[in-house]
């Protein structure tokens, strides 16, 4: 294209100077007719001086001839100036067209990468979207960092359970983790107090001096350039980092803009996540004593007892009610029989071991699944329980037989006494009766009659 447009200035140069030549040569015929005219008048004239008529004839002749020839001298440069002008409109016409279409070329080509890049941020939103495992979401949110950033090191600030006031680095890719060990950013931090509600992404590299602290300053000599925040319910949860390009490249506005969407995709996949996991939590807990509920016991018990049976190893439970419930209920009323409830079940979380499951099974029941525990152990931890219930001072629990608030315990073990889950819960339920049947406030077990 840069070829064609010199020869077409070359051309106009040209056909410039050309123009300029005819002119001259115009005006010198002009010059040159008009003398020789008035020479000839005048030689004709002294020639034939008394013949007046016939000097004006000549005269009239010469000027009409004078007028006819500039007038086809000016006809002649017309047509060739206009010829010319369409020739330099059709040149110029044919370069803009192959401008144009350069133009063209590269506004297809740049239209065609943001589709591509639209294209891809949508199935990174919807895979993102689509995971409900925190976990593997964290996971899958740093590969599409990694990607399309074209960076190598990612990480993730995310709250605690054991202070919600403060992010910690918890997930990282390409970064030593010595470089955050005990590292946290308080949520009340000046940088993070920027964003506010608005997802967008901060360069570090470019922020006023004076702002960044000496932990800020820590993260930048780590690597980290740029910071993204992780918003749920307006409030910020997390912060995402990145570090420097593969290429050593400075982040460009439209890049920063493009992990400021990320940042958003992964905000939302993250409230997604928790939401969801509320959600199944509810599902399985029991609204009361924040014990698991039976719809949860069920499952558990049979993948337990699968497990037991593959692994041969012993799998117990011990299944529970408090005794006389319905008159400590009917006495005192509901909201006093659960507090009674939720104090018996805060007795059992504290009892249990981490890897036994709570559960309230219905009503004033209650049961515990114990992998790898066997019938022995099992009868030593429903004794500490009963004990440890029976010696709580529970309010008003005079109005019961007795003046106080007990349970009644039964016990049953795989394979001691039962070869299917199903066969596990009757065995343990049979011994609960028996311990009600002979007093209550005892622990009986399925395989040993009661004297």
């Amino acid at each position: 294209m840069h070829t064609d447009i010199s020869l077409h200035r070359k051309y106009l140069h040209s056909n410039v100077f050309q123009d300029a030549a005819m002119k001259k040569i115009l005006s010198v015929l002009w010059i040159t007719t008009g003398f020789l005219c008035l020479e000839a008048l005048a030689v004709f004239s002294f020639l034939h001086l008394f013949h007046v008529p016939v000097v004006l004839g000549l005269a009239t002749s010469l000027v009409v001839i004078h007028i006819l020839l500039i007038l086809f001298l000016r006809y002649f440069f017309h047509r060739k100036d206009r010829k010319e002008a369409e020739h330099r409109a059709d040149v110029t016409d044919g370069v803009d067209i192959k401008r144009l279409k350069g133009e063209l070329r590269d506004v297809t080509r740049k239209l065609q990468k943001q589709m591509y890049d639209l294209h891809t941020l949508f199935e990174v939103s919807i895979h993102l979207n689509s995971i409900l495992e925190p976990q593997r979401l964290i996971e899958s949110s740093m590969l599409s960092l990694l990607g399309q950033l074209q960076t190598n090191q990612t990480v993730i600030f995310l709250q605690s359970n054991n202070n919600r006031n403060a992010i910690y680095p918890l997930y990282s890719r390409g970064f030593s983790r010595k470089n955050f060990k005990d590292f946290a950013l308080p949520l009340e931090d000046p940088v993070i107090s920027r964003f506010g509600e608005k997802m967008i992404a901060l360069d570090l590299l470019n922020l006023e001096e004076g702002i960044l602290d000496e932990k800020w300053l820590k993260l930048i000599e780590s690597g980290i350039t740029m910071v993204a925040p992780i918003i749920s319910k307006k409030q910020i949860r997390g912060l995402i980092g990145v570090g420097h390009k593969m290429n050593n490249e400075l982040f460009t506005q439209p890049e920063q803009e493009l992990f400021s969407l990320l940042a958003h995709f992964i905000s939302v996949a993250f409230s997604n996540s928790i939401l969801y996991q509320k959600m199944e939590q509810i599902s399985v807990t029991d609204g009361l004593t924040g014990l698991h509920n039976y719809r949860y016991f069920k499952k558990r018990l049979d993948d337990e007892m699968e497990r037991a049976a593959r692994y041969n190893h012993s799998l117990s439970l011990v299944l529970f009610d408090v005794d006389h419930f319905k008159n400590f209920n009917d006495t005192l009323g509901h909201p006093a029989g659960d507090e009674a409830l939720k104090t018996v079940a805060s007795i059992l979380k504290s009892t249990i071991r981490k890897s036994d499951i709570a559960v309230r099974y219905g009503g004033e029941e209650f049961c515990v699944i114990l992998p790898e525990a066997e019938i022995g152990s099992a009868y030593n931890f429903a004794e500490r329980l009963r004990k440890h219930i029976e010696k709580y001072r529970f309010e008003e629990e005079r109005v019961q037989p007795g003046g106080k608030l007990t349970v009644s315990i039964g016990v049953a073990s795989f394979p001691q006494d039962a070869d299917s889950a199903q066969q596990l819960l009757e065995k343990a339920d049979a011994a609960l009766y028996k311990a009600k049947g002979s007093g209550r406030n005892k622990t009986c077990l399925a395989s040993v009659k009661v004297s």
